[in-house]
């Protein structure tokens, strides 16, 4: 038989054919400008247009399913879960923050100029129109020279507690509530005004000569559930402001639910002011003018002629002698006289 004296040649491998192994070979050995547009098979990335009209569809299909469960148990939370009443997301404490403020570490001005005092004075005005309540009428007394006092070297600064919905502040109502790191000046003003729910303000200077503050409507916070409006905000005039000094203030609020903590803002609050006052801005300059004026000759002063009486008819009704005619004029009646004779020379 044949097979009988068939040798083998040596090791042999087979090789196990895969599904499509011929396509995946082809379309691996195209072109790039084949694989993005085949102009033959009319594909687009390897799509034609009704494979890329079924894949849209599907996943327009699928995310509107998608948004539909949503939508149903959002609608569900907000209808059935949670208190339309109540203030879906609670913040915690409220902080504090000051104006004008120019986002610098100092505010710093000078009092007659215009163009410094004008800006401040309009962030004021912007704020408390925010607020409502009439807040430029509740602050008025400190806004005699409508420039809230930086123009007279009498400034103010407004202190305000933030807005936190739900937030129901804890007070201390007695001294004897207070904590041991309260400054002693606190005990007393609780004493007098501790009547109400209160929380408490105390500012302090840290650096620089210390001004008189004058608080309104006091140096506190009338608490309540809802704190809007003016009752939420605190107006300091400085009163007897040093010049040309850099002064810092440290500003603390007392309730038992507003912690003190190191960032700025988060129950204490720190500013700087520096009033520049130049001495010279309001001394007047007198300038005399060095053009000679010219003299003036007073008006002869004598009895107006009030009858218009001609000067014969004051001398007894003489006839005056006409005036002599003045030598110019007879020679101008001379040239315009047209029978006038030819003036010739003397014979010799």
């Amino acid at each position: 038989m044949p097979e009988d004296v068939m040798v083998p040649a040596g090791d042999y491998k087979l090789v196990k054919q895969i599904r499509r192994t011929q396509e995946k070979r082809r379309k691996k050995d195209l072109p790039w400008t084949k694989r993005v547009f085949d102009i033959d098979d009319q594909k687009l990335f390897g799509r034609t247009a009704f494979a890329w009209l079924r894949i849209t569809l599907y996943y327009l299909f699928l995310y509107f399913l998608i948004f539909i469960i949503v939508a149903f148990w959002v609608t569900i939370l907000l209808l059935a879960i949670i208190d339309p009443k109540k203030p879906r997301w609670l913040k915690g404490h409220p902080g504090l923050s000051m104006v004008p403020n120019q986002n610098r570490s100092v505010l710093e001005y000078f009092t007659h100029l215009v163009n410094e005092v004008n800006p401040i004075a309009d962030r004021i005005d912007d704020f408390l129109n925010k607020l409502k309540d009439n807040a430029n009428d509740f602050f008025s007394d400190f806004n005699q020279d409508t420039s809230w006092g930086y123009a007279t070297q009498k400034p103010t600064v407004f202190i305000k507690l933030n807005k936190v919905y739900g937030y129901q502040p804890e007070t201390y109502d007695t001294p004897d509530d207070l904590p041991k790191e309260a400054p002693s000046s606190l005990q007393g003003t609780v004493g007098k005004l501790g009547n109400t729910p209160k929380i408490w303000l105390t500012c302090e200077v840290t650096e620089g000569p210390k001004p008189d503050m004058v608080f309104y409507p006091g140096p506190y916070f009338e608490a309540s559930e809802e704190m809007t409006g003016v009752t939420r905000v605190v107006a300091i005039q400085m009163n007897k402001m040093p010049k040309n000094s850099k002064i810092f203030f440290h500003c603390k609020v007392w309730a038992r639910n507003i912690p003190i903590e190191d960032y700025q803002g988060t129950g204490h609050l720190k500013f700087a002011l520096n009033m520049r006052y130049d001495k010279d801005s309001n001394q007047a300059t007198t300038y005399k003018s060095t053009t000679p004026q010219k003299a003036t000759v007073p008006p002869a002063v004598g009895p107006a002629n009030q009858n218009n009486e001609r000067p014969e008819d004051q001398l007894g009704g003489l006839e005056m002698p006409p005036s002599p005619e003045n030598e110019k004029d007879a020679l101008d009646k001379m040239g315009n006289n047209p029978q006038k004779e030819d003036m010739t020379e003397p014979p010799s």
